[in-house]
C-alpha cells in the first residue's frame, strides 16, 4: 500500500493537463504541490507527471472521472482528500473547443461545451470549499479557472457553444469569489493565442497573430507564471486576468 503524502503538503486538484495544463501541472510539481490529475480514458498524461515528480518529494495520482457526470464531483473531491488528507488549490482547465456554425449549434453541442466548462468547475469548486475550510491560516484555499480573453470583449464567429460555456464560466469566478471569501479566492486566467490548436489553419492563426498589439504568440511562461501568482496570492480575488498580449484591446474579434 502507498504511503499518502503527509498533510501539511500543498496540493492541487487539477483538470485537463494536456497542452497548457501539463504545463502548469509540472510547475506545480517544481512548487511541491502534489497532484491529483483527473482524467477521462487516457493515463497517458497521469503517467508523464508522475515520471516528472519522481525525486522531488511530491505524489500524483489519477482520479478517473467524467466532467459531464454529475455525481463524479463529488467523488472525485472525496477521493482526492482521502488520499493526500487536504486540498490547497482547484485549477480548472478542461476545455472542449469546438467550431461549428450557429445555424448548425444544436442543444447537444451547448451541453458538450457548458457542463464539462461551467457546470464542472461550479460543482467540484463547491466540493473543495468545503474542504478547503479545514486548512489552516486565514487563506485556505485557492482557486483558479482558465477562460479566454474574448469572452466578454469580442467572442469569435462559429465558437457559440463554447464562448456561452466561458461567459458561464466567467461569471461563477465572481460569484464564487464573493461566496468563499474571505477563507478562499477564486480567480481566472484567460489567455490570448497560445499553443495553436488543431482546428485553425496556418493562415487562420497568423491573421489572429496579426490582430495582437504584441505580434505574437503568447508566451506560455507568462500563463503558467500568472497561474501560480494567483496560487500564492493572499489580496486577489474574483478577477479575471488576460494574459494575451494585449488582444483585449485591439478591437473587434474575427
Amino acid at each position: 500500500m502507498e504511503d499518502i503524502i503527509v498533510s501539511f503538503m500543498n496540493v492541487a486538484l487539477i483538470t485537463g493537463v494536456r497542452r497548457i495544463g501539463k504545463e502548469v501541472a509540472k510547475a506545480l510539481i517544481d512548487k511541491g504541490y502534489s497532484l491529483s490529475v483527473v482524467y477521462r480514458s487516457s493515463r497517458e498524461a497521469v503517467e508523464e507527471l508522475t515520471e516528472y515528480a519522481k525525486g522531488k518529494g511530491v505524489k500524483v495520482k489519477g482520479f478517473r472521472a467524467d466532467l459531464c457526470a454529475y455525481g463524479d464531483y463529488e467523488k472525485l473531491v472525496k477521493g482526492t482528500y482521502e488520499e493526500f488528507g487536504r486540498i490547497d488549490a482547484f485549477v480548472h482547465l478542461a476545455s472542449p473547443y469546438e467550431r461549428k456554425e450557429l445555424t448548425e449549434t444544436t442543444r447537444e453541442d451547448l451541453y458538450y461545451h457548458f457542463i464539462p466548462i461551467a457546470e464542472a468547475f461550479f460543482f467540484i469548486s463547491v466540493e473543495c470549499y468545503k474542504v478547503m475550510l479545514k486548512n489552516e491560516g486565514n487563506v485556505k484555499g485557492r482557486i483558479v479557472a482558465f477562460g479566454d480573453w474574448a469572452t466578454n470583449i469580442s467572442p469569435y464567429k462559429g465558437f457559440s457553444a463554447y464562448f456561452i460555456a466561458k461567459g458561464a464560466l466567467h461569471t461563477a469566478v465572481k460569484v464564487l469569489a464573493k461566496e468563499f471569501a474571505p477563507h478562499v479566492l477564486v480567480n481566472c486566467v484567460a489567455p490570448g493565442p497560445v499553443m495553436k490548436a488543431e482546428n485553425y489553419s496556418e493562415e487562420e492563426w497568423k491573421k489572429i497573430l496579426a490582430r495582437t498589439p504584441l505580434r505574437r504568440e503568447v508566451s506560455v511562461k507568462d500563463v503558467v507564471s500568472t497561474t501560480l501568482l494567483l496560487l500564492e496570492t493572499e489580496s486577489i480575488t474574483g478577477e479575471i486576468i488576460c494574459v494575451d498580449g494585449g488582444r483585449h484591446i485591439a478591437g473587434s474579434g474575427v
